[in-house]
């Protein structure tokens, strides 16, 4: 069984590119009361947001091709047929 899709999620949201995003955003939002300045406010929603959004679309992207991989298991059949010693015989395709 694999891992579950929250895991998946969260590590997504935890790349090294998307921590410095984090953290970014977490210190606009720090800045803002010291400050006064709404942009400060404004620049940390949107790094959460963009955080948020790419997270979600590389987790999409992921859990797509990993389906599309489970599904070329289909492919392989289970037995195949060989020839040993000039007779054709059955086994396992492994």
């Amino acid at each position: 069984m694999g891992t579950h899709w929250s895991l998946k999620l969260l590590k997504e949201m935890v790349t090294p590119f998307a921590l410095l995003l984090w953290i970014g955003g977490i210190l606009c939002f720090i800045a803002y009361p010291l400050s006064g300045d709404p942009s400060n406010l404004y620049l940390g929603i949107v790094l959460i947001i963009i955080v948020l959004l790419t997270s979600l679309v590389t987790f999409y992207q992921n859990m797509k091709s990993e389906a599309i991989m489970n599904s070329f298991k289909d492919f392989i059949p289970p037995q195949t047929i060989v020839v040993r010693g000039g007779q054709p015989r059955s086994c396992d395709a492994a």
